[in-house]
């Protein structure tokens, strides 16, 4: 390491001082107050619905889980909130030795799922789950907005133009590149794997198709000199041939397909074309290219578009029926560009002090909160998809419960499942949606009930603090 450079951007630990004036001192003050061992439950779940959304996928489970039993404070870190007077002594000693020893009920990462649906359901110490606040908040709301996003776009292909993304292009930050890249794997884009998540989860490794792009098309004297020093590397690869023209640059890209057939060499596995005015005009030129393919009797070699594209663009692409193999989504997907908002919050439910049990909800306008321990009810109809969700307390029975136990007393009940797992549950939870949910340009809002005892248990609550 130069150590004329200093450390300036953030490490994962950072996160450990989130928000540290309010979070902190608040817990301090619990703890301060005689309040350190007050056993409380807390729900987090979305507020509101994302613009264009008919549903949301969750995800960011397994960040959350690791994170929590593996989150302690160094000495650096408490010695600073002490200096500070951000926190008191007594609440310094305790977290010189903190380890989290509470519970974690939640959905299946990959579940979908509702706005005000608890997705997670945490119960421990009333202190140590405040102190997780906007880790738990950041840790859903980017994930879930990968999955919500990047799924539109895959219903939208219809299964009949493969979606291919890349995620280490245009994303806000080094982190949701890779998170993004998480998610669309989960969705099925393998082409979206960058070398530091495929190596994270020990991915089986596939071949890799290697694509000369612009820059390496415009660093030689002509694009057919460009072309034939590409495949002398790599003889398997995609050309983009829209760098100066279209048809000129699918014609070099036939020339040098030949000239490796007749050399019993691989040939190439795709053109790409980047540019076009409209869809329409992608379509046209996918069309040429197809055409100009065939003819040479090299039908193999794929057709793939990029550039901007998102998915009510793809819709219209396959309305067309344009001969495309794959369309490359970027930006659009990786920054949620539609709405890159969500709104995810932490509210405590109930806590147990001095041997009663008592409801904490929130009364304000436009941000209701209920009070108890809830559980998430699904009801399919007679067709096997989804009806409507009832929102009740953990002991009422419904249809099937969403949440589950993944974490007791701070120990880890069972081992959580593989990325290949949750591809084929997220898969299965796709096929539970009814056509209405399905589409792209048009929402439909689904019905998600509270229980008649929720919502008594709210009317007594609100009866006490009104």
């Amino acid at each position: 390491m130069n150590k004329n450079i200093n450390k300036f951007f953030f490490l994962p630990e950072d996160q450990h001082l989130f928000d540290y004036d309010q979070i902190f001192s608040v817990s301090s003050m619990w703890v301060e107050l005689g309040m350190e061992n007050v056993e409380a439950t807390y729900d987090l779940y979305v507020r509101g619905m994302p613009k264009n959304r008919n549903f949301l996928l969750f995800g960011g489970l397994e960040e959350i889980v690791e994170g929590l039993l593996n989150w302690h404070f160094t000495k650096s870190e408490v010695d600073f909130l002490l200096k500070n007077q951000i926190i008191t002594p007594k609440m310094a000693k305790i977290l010189r030795t903190y380890r989290f020893t509470g519970d974690i009920l939640a959905m299946q990462e990959g579940t979908v799922f509702f706005p005000e649906e608890p997705v997670v359901r945490i119960t421990g110490k009333i202190w140590e789950v405040n102190l997780f606040t906007f880790f738990l908040m950041n840790a859903i709301t980017s994930n879930t907005i990968f999955l919500s996003k990047a799924v539109r776009s895959f219903l939208a292909s219809e299964g009949k133009i493969k979606v291919v993304t890349c995620p280490v292009t245009r994303a806000h930050s080094n982190e949701s590149s890779l998170k993004f890249g998480r998610a669309v794997y989960l969705l099925g884009a393998p082409s979206a794997i960058v070398p530091a998540f495929a190596r994270k989860y020990n991915l089986p490794t596939t071949k890799v198709n290697t694509k000369a792009y612009h820059a390496f098309i415009s660093s030689f004297s002509s694009e057919i000199e460009a072309m034939r020093k590409a495949v002398s590397v790599f003889p398997n690869i995609s050309f983009m041939v829209d760098t100066y023209n279209v048809k000129q640059g699918v014609a070099n890209a036939i020339t040098i397909a030949k000239e490796q057939l007749a050399k019993g060499r691989e040939t190439l596995s795709a053109v790409v074309i980047d540019s076009g005015k409209d869809v329409k005009h992608f379509a046209d030129q996918a069309q040429y290219a197809r055409k100009e393919l065939n003819k040479a009797g090299l039908e193999h070699i794929k057709v793939n578009v990029s550039g901007n594209f998102t998915e009510e663009r793809l819709t219209e692409l396959v309305k067309l029926k344009a001969p495309v193999n794959g369309v490359v989504i970027c930006t659009d997907l990786v920054t949620s560009s539609d709405d890159p908002k969500m709104e995810v919050v932490l509210k405590l439910a109930e806590f147990q002090h001095q041997n009663a049990i008592h409801y904490a909800t929130k009364l304000s306008y436009g941000k209701v909160s209920y009070p108890g321990k809830k559980q998430v009810f699904r009801i399919l109809n007679k067709a096997g998809k989804l009806n409507y969700d009832v929102i009740g307390l953990e002991n009422e029975k419904y249809g099937q419960p969403l949440l589950s136990f993944l974490v007791k007393k701070g120990v880890l009940q069972k081992k959580l499942p593989s990325l290949e797992k949750i591809k084929k549950y997220l898969k299965s939870q796709l096929s539970l949606l009814p056509p209405s949910l399905k589409k792209i340009n048009s929402t439909t809002v689904y019905k998600v009930k509270v229980s008649k005892k929720l919502k008594q248990l709210f009317l007594r609550v609100k009866k006490i603090n009104t």
